[in-house]
């Protein structure tokens, strides 16, 4: 056993030797040589390049990221105060919502042989979204109280702006009064056709 304690001590030294001598070789430009080392060095840059690509395109995304985001707050913020406007008494106001009638065609009382014709588009300014239903529900009463007063007008009752405005507060009159207790804000023209 004494010559196998005696072995061990050198083979390490022979391994020792083998791999000074590896080392040696690779440094003359032996298998490894220069060309290793080189290599060893240029890796090492392209490494960092690539790491430096990687971290440069991550805060890349972060800021871009960032700056979306920040657009998108102020414009929501924005958004959002130009929905709800306080009134004096810190109330929010609703703001008015327009309904489109349907189209009128109506004959115009000439009193002579010859046809006139009105064609118009009227739109109501409504101050609540919530009285549109109940305006669709007396719809039938308030076209007809519009045909009947449409129809006894002459062609001369709607020249000028003077006459335009009759008609806007007769409708407005009118609007009132068929859809009581909703109160009709403003009556609108779309179109207006005398023929």
């Amino acid at each position: 056993m004494a010559k196998a304690k005696e072995k061990e001590p050198e083979t390490e030294e022979k391994d020792e030797k083998e791999g000074a001598a590896e080392g040696e070789a690779k440094l003359e430009g032996g298998e490894g040589g220069e060309g290793a080392e080189g290599g060893e060095g240029a890796a090492a840059p392209k490494k960092s390049k690539k790491k430096l690509i990687i971290i440069g395109a991550a805060a890349l995304v972060v800021v871009l990221g960032g700056g979306a985001g920040a657009y998108f707050t102020l414009f929501n913020k924005h958004e959002t105060k130009a929905e709800v406007e306080l009134g004096p008494d810190g109330k929010p106001i609703e703001k008015s919502v327009f309904f489109t009638l349907p189209e009128f065609l109506v004959n115009l009382n000439s009193g002579t042989k010859q046809v006139s014709f009105l064609k118009t588009t009227v739109i109501l300014e409504v101050p609540h979204a919530g009285d549109v239903p109940q305006i669709e529900a007396n719809l039938p009463r308030l076209l007809d109280g519009f045909n009947t007063y449409l129809r006894e007008l002459r062609a001369s009752d709607l020249a000028g702006s003077a006459g335009i405005q009759r008609l806007r507060e007769e409708l407005l009159l009118r609007a009132n009064k068929a859809l009581a207790p909703i109160k009709i804000n403003d009556v609108l023209f779309k179109e207006i056709i005398v023929q």
